[in-house]
C-alpha cells in the first residue's frame, strides 16, 4: 500500500490548484448581492490533515446567510455529524472542497452559495437557492483502505432448519463493513446494521453477492460474505456510507425461510 506521505506529495499540486480555484469561484445571486464561496479558518487544528481519499468525520451547523447577521448568520437551519470519504462526491460540494487540507481539531466557516449547497432543491427549513453559512469541525481523519478480495462464502455457524433457495422469502439479521485486509476478520469501518430484513432471494432485488451468497444457507445459521465491488455497488458506491469500488463484508444470520 502506498504510504500516506507519498499520497500527500502526489496530491499537493492538485490541492493547491483546487484551493486557488476556490478563491475565484463566482456564485449565483443571493437575494441581496452576489455571494462567493469562501472558506475561513476560525480555529486551525493540530491533528491529522484531510486529503481526498480519507475517511473524515465532521460536526457541522448551518445557518441561512444574512448580510447583517453576526458573521452573516441568520436563522439556524441544520446541524449534525457525518462521516464520508473525501473527494468522491458523496456530499455537498461545500464539504468536498472546503475540507481539503483541514486538520483535526480545526473549525472552518464557509459561506456557501446555492451551487455549493442544495441548489434549487432546498429541503425542510432551507428554501430553494439559499445561500448558507456553515461551520464545520473536523473530528477525525482515517486513511481509507481500498482492499480488494475475491467473492467468498464462509459459514460461521451451520444452521439446522429449512434451506434457502431462489424464490424463497428470507428474514435475516446482518451487519456490514468495508472490507479491510489489514484489520481483524477483514472488518474495516462498519456502515450498516439491520435486524429482521425480509427479502426474496434470487430475483435481483438485492446485490448480486447476496443473491448468490445466501443460496444453500440453513435457518439459524450464520454466514460471512466477502463481496467485491462488481457484485455489490460497483463504481457508484452508495452514498454516503459506501464509497465507489468498495469490497464489502457482511455477517448474516438467517432467521427464517418461507417456502412459496
Amino acid at each position: 500500500m502506498e504510504s500516506r506521505i507519498r499520497r500527500r506529495i502526489a496530491t499537493a499540486g492538485a490541492l493547491l490548484l483546487a484551493l486557488a480555484a476556490l478563491a475565484g469561484c463566482e456564485a449565483t445571486l443571493s437575494p441581496s448581492e452576489r455571494v462567493f464561496f469562501t472558506v475561513d479558518d476560525v480555529t486551525i487544528g493540530t491533528g491529522e490533515q484531510a486529503i481526498p481519499g480519507d475517511w473524515v468525520t465532521i460536526r457541522w451547523v448551518a445557518w441561512l446567510w444574512e448580510e447583517d447577521g453576526p458573521d452573516r448568520k441568520g436563522q439556524q437551519v441544520d446541524s449534525g455529524e457525518l462521516e464520508f470519504v473525501l473527494g468522491v462526491d458523496q456530499v455537498l460540494a461545500a464539504f468536498e472542497q472546503g475540507l481539503n487540507n483541514m486538520r483535526v481539531g480545526g473549525l472552518r466557516r464557509m459561506q456557501v452559495p446555492p451551487e455549493y449547497g442544495l441548489g434549487g432543491e432546498g429541503r425542510d427549513g432551507i428554501p430553494p437557492n439559499s445561500t448558507l453559512v456553515i461551520e464545520v469541525e473536523l473530528l477525525d481523519v482515517r486513511l481509507y483502505f481500498t482492499s480488494s478480495a475475491p467473492f467468498r462464502i464462509i459459514d460461521l455457524r451451520e444452521g439446522d432448519g429449512a434451506v434457502a433457495a431462489n424464490g424463497y422469502r428470507l428474514t435475516v439479521d446482518y451487519a456490514g463493513w468495508l472490507y479491510d485486509a489489514s484489520r481483524p476478520d477483514g472488518k474495516g469501518r462498519q456502515f450498516e446494521v439491520n435486524n429482521g430484513l425480509a427479502l426474496d432471494l434470487g430475483l435481483g432485488l438485492v446485490i448480486e453477492g447476496w443473491d448468490e451468497g445466501l443460496v444453500g444457507m440453513r435457518e439459524n445459521g450464520e454466514r460471512r460474505l466477502i463481496i467485491p465491488p462488481e457484485m455489490a455497488y460497483g463504481e457508484e458506491g452508495r452514498r454516503p456510507r459506501i464509497p465507489p469500488n468498495a469490497t464489502l463484508l457482511f455477517d448474516i444470520t438467517l432467521i427464517s425461510v418461507q417456502v412459496p
